[in-house]
Parts: structure tokens; sequence; C-alpha cells
């Protein structure tokens, strides 16, 4: 793998609307981004299923890792099979990023101890007990970690990637092309005020099981020539 790529990891409840616009954004940028996953069998999203290819043992060093949110991401966070994945990955990265509650995963990994981060207002709560500074701004950068509180400024963390990685002109050339869409998953809009508990009750019992037997390596998908995607 070269090192200048972008590892995407997605887990089952991933929301691909998030992925979908770092994925356009660093494409378009001329940052080359691939998948990963746990487990050979497709990945669960709210908008369809990926099935990711490739073994462990090719993902090989990257020049940044990025979390994208989900509803599964508490289940993701207690998972230790995909949190050794994330530390393998992470550890050398030039970058690690998140965007809304995709800092959890990065958090219960250890990879941001320290940092000040944001995330997206139902994971509030579920960042407490790491040891982070937690801030309410919608993009942070501290170091090596860039966080994204939510899907527009997931877009915001894209750019930074693709100016790090690809360089100031073809960060233009992605924000020229992009066009934001709505978020396509209602379950990330922000409720009104008494659904907020309801809203943060939902994500803490959200059951979104991942290589129940702990027994699968971490894969890859190659998106630009490998990709299988059932609506």
């Amino acid at each position: 793998m070269s090192t200048d790529r972008v590892v995407l990891l997605a887990y089952d409840g991933v929301a691909g609307d998030e992925a979908q616009a770092l994925v356009e954004i660093l494409d378009t940028g001329g940052v080359p981004i691939v998948i990963a996953s746990v487990g050979a069998a497709a990945v669960t999203s709210f908008h369809g299923h990926v099935t990711p290819e490739l073994t462990a043992a090719e993902l090989g060093p990257c020049a940044a890792l990025v979390v994208p949110g989900g509803m599964g991401v508490q289940s993701a966070s207690n998972d230790q099979v995909l949190l050794a994945a994330i530390r393998q990955l992470g550890e050398n990265a030039t970058w690690l990023g998140s965007t809304s509650t995709g800092s959890v995963v990065l958090a219960a990994a250890g990879l941001i101890d320290g940092a000040t981060v944001t995330t997206h207002w139902l994971a509030s709560d579920l960042m407490q007990h790491h040891d982070v500074e937690l801030s309410t701004k919608p993009f942070v950068e501290h170091g090596r970690c860039l966080t994204a509180a939510g899907l527009a400024s997931a877009a915001t963390l894209a750019f930074r990637l693709v100016a790090a990685i690809a360089g100031i002109e073809n960060e233009q050339r992605a924000r020229d092309h992009y066009k934001p869409g709505a978020p396509s998953d209602p379950r990330y809009e922000r409720p009104n005020r008494w659904w907020k508990a309801l809203g943060r009750k939902r994500i803490q019992n959200a059951v979104h099981p991942i290589d129940p037997e702990h027994v699968a390596e971490v894969v890859l998908l190659d998106i630009h020539q490998r990709r299988q995607v059932d609506g």
C-alpha cells in the first residue's frame, strides 16, 4: 500500500453519508483512499452493504486513518479485534481523523489520549470516561488529530487532509467540485430537546454485531477497483 493513502474504517452501523462525503472529497483531491473493516462478510451501513476484500497483511503504512461516525460506535468501541486493528493502523499514521461519533472508537483504541477533540452531540456522554478534552467546535485540529462534529464539518476534515497530503492546489480543486448533500439518516439530525434523552438511550443500547467470534482479520476494500455494494 502506498504511504500516501487514507484508510477509512468501516464497521457495522457506520453512517454511509459521512463516508461518502470523505471519499468524494479525497478522491477528487487526488488522495488514494481505501476502506478497511473487520471480517470478510459485508459491513452493514444505513445505506446498503459493502463487501470488503484483501487481508491485514496488505494494509501497510498509511498517511491517515479516519473513522466515520455511525450508530454502531458503541459496539465497535467494545470490539477488541477491531480496536487492535485500529491501533496497528493508527500508531504510525501521520494523521488520525474522525467524523461525528467516530471519535468514540479512536478514543477507545487509546490513540487520542490527551488530545482536544470534538464529537457529535449524541456521543458526548460516551466520551466522558476517556482521556480527552471535549470541545463543542465543529472541527478541531490538535497535533495529528483531526475531528469533526458531524457531516457538515466532515468536509472541513477532508479538505485539510487533501491539503496536507496532496497540496493546496488539489484542495482547491476538491472544494470547487464538492457539493454537500443533506444528511440521509434522520437519526443524525438534531431533534427537539425532549428527544435528546431518547437519542442518547438509543445510541447506548445500539447493537450492531460484527465478527462475534473474534476470529476475522482486518481486510481492505479498494473502492476504486474492487467495490461491491448491495443497495
